[in-house]
């Protein structure tokens, strides 16, 4: 029986083993239709540096000009490569291998070891391109910057940073493009003094940041401060200084803005009413003179400018003055407390003028009515004296009396009647010519 079992095992052996091999070849068919090769492009994983310090010990920076990242194009069987992405590769770069033209191979592997034996990597480009500088270190100081826009009512007093100056250190050709270090505090609605801590941002002239470009900051964050202010506004008064050549008036002073806007504490400003400033020096001028005066010099202490123009813009307008001369004769001095008992008697040596001097406008109106000169003579006693009379001065204009003038003052003369028995011709004679002085004093 068992003889028979053997024989049958053996029998068609060769169709057996065909079956088999047969068999076998189906299967692998069907596993390589079902996980099939295929090729997958992966992008941009990222590149690290590998032994920097090689460049940086040699007093030198470096900067990467391309090839921070990389793409792969990676071909394996479908079930391996689908399952790939960026994460699944380490990129490097080992700077010490740094060629002649700074340039150096990017080398890409699999984190998984066991990927690296089912997939092959070729590059699109696996070239680092540098550029290699000597590294310099500048200080410079740094400027405190508000933005946004405060509260209605509000203004910007003092902005301070701490500290106020930072070294920069990076590329000669990055640091050399660096004009200003700026720490910037942002304030807007806000009505009460705040301070922040922030990062340093170095500009190059067009205001773009050059932070990130392998500068590296000697203090990472400053300290920001800005003070704020309530605000008020208050006329300007513009005041002339110096006087201008002989001849010549101030006629007025036009300036713009007539008012500014200030802050400070609550306490300063309700102490301040106007502020007041003085022309530029206006000695020996003969004409209009415009100048522009910058306002923040002449604000007390605490106080500061909210306005964002400083400068006001004033015209002084100057004019050339005129002369009058108005004759004046003893008839037109009306004399003023004279006494009864006294003669009063005026008298002009050639011509007595009035001599006016001041602009024309103002000159115009003056006429010898509206001087209203007049003389005061209360107090004078007996004699002739030189004495000068007064007037109503004309708003705006200088007066000078010209010539000279005297008063002669006399007592009134007292003549009474005398009678006489003599009746001699000589005594008629003499009653006759006392009775005529007596009648032409007696109207008086």
């Amino acid at each position: 029986m068992s003889s028979l079992k053997e024989k049958n095992l053996f029998k068609h052996m060769g169709l057996k083993v065909l079956s088999l091999v047969i068999a076998v070849i189906l299967w692998l068919v069907v596993m390589n239709i079902d996980d099939y090769s295929m090729t997958r492009t992966i992008r941009n994983i990222p590149v690290t540096q590998l032994n920097g310090d090689s460049i940086t010990n040699l007093g030198k920076v470096y900067d990467v000009v391309s090839g921070n990242t990389v793409d792969i194009v990676v071909k394996g069987p479908r079930s391996v490569v689908d399952s790939l992405n960026q994460g699944s590769f380490t990129a490097t770069a080992d700077l010490s291998e740094l060629s002649i033209t700074n340039s150096v191979q990017i080398n890409v592997v699999a984190n998984d070891s066991r990927v690296n034996n089912d997939i092959e990597i070729s590059y699109i480009s696996r070239t680092m391109n540098l550029t290699i500088e000597d590294k310099v270190t500048k200080e410079m100081p740094i400027k405190a910057v508000a933005e946004g826009a405060l509260a209605d009512g509000f203004a910007l007093g003092e902005t301070v940073v701490t500290p106020n100056i930072i070294e920069i250190t990076g590329p000669e050709s990055i640091i050399s493009k660096v004009t200003e270090v700026r720490a910037t505090i942002n304030v807007s609605g806000k009505s009460e003094s705040l301070n922040s801590v922030v990062i340093p941002q170095c500009l190059n002239a067009y205001g773009e940041s050059q932070n990130g470009k392998s500068i590296e900051l000697g203090t990472e964050e400053v300290r920001v401060s800005a003070t704020i202010y309530p605000t008020k506004t208050v006329p300007v008064k513009v005041v002339p200084m110096g006087d201008p050549a002989a001849g010549y008036s101030i006629t007025g002073i036009n300036y713009n803005p007539q008012s500014i806007n200030i802050c400070g504490n609550s306490d300063a400003l309700a102490k301040i009413s106007s502020i007041e400033m003085a022309t530029q020096d206006l000695s020996g001028v003969t004409g209009n003179t415009e100048m522009n005066l910058s306002v923040e010099p002449v604000l007390p202490d605490g106080i500061y400018l909210a306005d964002t123009n400083d400068q006001i813009a004033v015209n002084v307008l100057v004019e050339r003055l005129e002369e009058k001369e108005i004759e004046i004769t003893a008839s037109d001095i009306e004399l003023r407390n004279v006494r009864e008992d006294l003669e009063y008697e005026l008298n002009i040596s050639g011509v007595y003028k009035i001599r006016l001097r001041g602009l024309a406008k103002d000159l115009e109106p003056v006429t010898k009515e509206t001087l209203d000169v007049y003389l005061n003579v209360d107090g004078k006693g007996e004699g002739t004296q030189d004495v000068s009379p007064s007037y109503t001065k004309p708003s705006g204009v200088m007066v000078a009396l010209v010539g000279r003038m005297t008063l002669t003052v006399t007592p009134v003369e007292q003549q009474t009647e005398e009678g006489t028995e003599e009746g001699t011709s000589e005594g008629s004679s003499t009653e006759e010519s006392s009775s005529e002085e007596s009648s032409e004093a007696e109207p008086e």
